[in-house]
């Protein structure tokens, strides 16, 4: 329980119900920037050959009205279950530090699908995204990193539970139900590490959007779940925790005090890789901006990551574009020679090229153990790149945030380039039309004036 002895979930039901749809500025201009990047990523996963998997099963599920990225309408399950997917699959979707989640892959296709059935606005998906949001860092903060280091998919866990209050949000429920709602959601969380490097692990982030819809539905409907699922001694945090949980009782004093999303924002990637690559590749292409060395000039480079960062980066050689994108040898390979990372470079051609894997061993990757480091997520150690040239100077850099983050973020110009790149090769001329829409989310009436632009 918590220190109040009233349980976790009847908080957070009183906080949805409650919570005031007035947002500070820069929360509503942070979560109108994560929308935008989000479609497009969904955008540009929509054709993958995973996603047209999902897409191909879910459509012998039945008909509906929730709009599919390049498909015909589905069930609100479904339609978030294939747009999640596709969101995820190529690896260009934000990270969440708070939560240790790619929050925003799992919020917006749910939302987005439930929208489309109840003819919402903007800025009703919006509001339902931000309290999303911060759900998704209070459970991350009770159980992370000891939650992630065992294992888990927080995205397909918490990232469950967190969506469907940010559904019952969208649905308005009342207090009861949207206590329903995330415990249901509570039963239906799953996902292991085990599937990174694989199509199963962008096929859990639909699975967490999907389920998150269909909780919340259950508890429209009535469907009651136990009030106590997060901290009974036989629920979440015990099950799920791993070995060394914080509890609920600190990260329910910090919801809303102050907003994650102020404290922290989202992470969009600049990279199309594991976002546990990212501190050390943007140290490469520092050090490589300040040096000017090559590929060819580099003896060695040694680099210093967290425990779980090491578990996720687990091919040193590739063999796949799926492994491509959890390899620390192979993006910092890929920094060396061209010093950029992009959607082109994750097909089975392109891992296989020599000129790039004659680079992977000069990367060595160490870890700090999981006893070094801080239990609280929001506590972030700096990942620490050393790379040794053939003449014998020694360059070193560490960074404790990505290039997208608030601490360093993207232009607006760094931010509408992404999304055309990720949209027009998909949409053509109708990307102008949905980067204006998209530009003000908040006016748009109806969602499905932006939905039917990607049938």
């Amino acid at each position: 329980m918590t220190d109040t002895e009233t349980p976790l979930l009847v908080h957070l039901a009183d906080w949805i119900t409650g919570r005031s749809r007035d947002w500070p500025a820069e929360v509503t201009q942070r979560v109108g920037h994560a929308f935008a990047d989000t479609m497009a990523c969904i955008v540009a996963g929509s054709v993958d050959p995973v996603s047209l998997k999902v897409r191909q099963a879910a459509m012998g599920w039945g008909n509906g009205t929730a709009t599919v990225v390049g498909g015909t309408p589905l069930p609100a399950p479904s339609a978030a279950m294939v747009n999640g997917t596709a969101a995820h699959v190529l690896e260009i979707d934000d990270n969440y530090y708070p939560a240790l989640t790619h929050a925003s892959a799992v919020i917006v296709p749910a939302l987005l699908a439930l929208a489309d059935e109840v003819d919402a606005s903007g800025a009703d998906l919006l509001d339902a995204y931000a309290v999303g949001l911060e759900l998704h860092a209070l459970l991350g903060r009770g159980v992370n990193r000891s939650h992630y280091f065992a294992g888990w998919h927080p995205t397909a866990t918490i990232g469950c539970i967190g969506t469907a209050g940010a559904c019952a949000r969208l649905l308005r429920l009342d207090r009861d139900r949207t206590v329903a709602a995330m415990s249901i959601a509570t039963s239906m969380a799953s996902g292991n590490k085990a599937q990174f490097g694989t199509e199963a692990k962008s096929f859990q982030c639909g699975m967490s959007a999907s389920n998150a819809v269909r909780a919340a539905r259950l508890a429209e409907a009535g469907l009651q779940g136990n009030p106590d699922v997060l901290e009974d001694p036989q629920g979440f945090l015990s099950l799920y925790g791993g070995p060394d949980p914080r509890g609920w009782n600190e990260p329910l004093k910090k919801l809303d005090n102050p907003l994650a999303m102020q404290e922290f924002g989202v992470a969009p990637k600049r990279h199309a890789c594991c976002g546990s690559a990212h501190n050390s590749v943007d140290c490469i292409l520092d050090l490589r901006a300040e040096h000017g060395f090559t590929a060819d000039d580099v003896q060695r480079i040694e680099v210093l990551v967290g425990a779980s960062n090491k578990k996720n980066l687990r091919y040193d050689d590739p063999q796949d574009e799926f492994q491509a994108r959890f390899s620390l040898h192979y993006n910092i390979a890929l920094a060396l020679t061209q010093g950029t990372i992009g959607l082109e470079d994750f097909t089975p051609e392109a891992v296989a090229r020599p000129e790039v894997r004659a680079h992977l061993p000069l990367t060595t990757m160490r870890a700090r153990t999981f006893e070094e480091e801080p239990k609280d997520p929001d506590d972030r150690p700096p990942h620490i790149v050393k790379v040794t040239l053939k003449d014998g100077q020694v360059l070193e850099r560490s960074r404790v945030y990505a290039k997208g983050l608030i601490q360093d973020p993207f232009t607006d110009a760094e931010r509408e380039t992404k999304v055309r790149a990720c949209c027009q090769p998909i949409l053509g001329p109708q990307t102008d039309a949905l980067i204006a829409m998209m530009r003000d989310l908040a006016a748009v009436p109806r969602i499905r004036d932006l939905t039917a632009m990607l049938a």
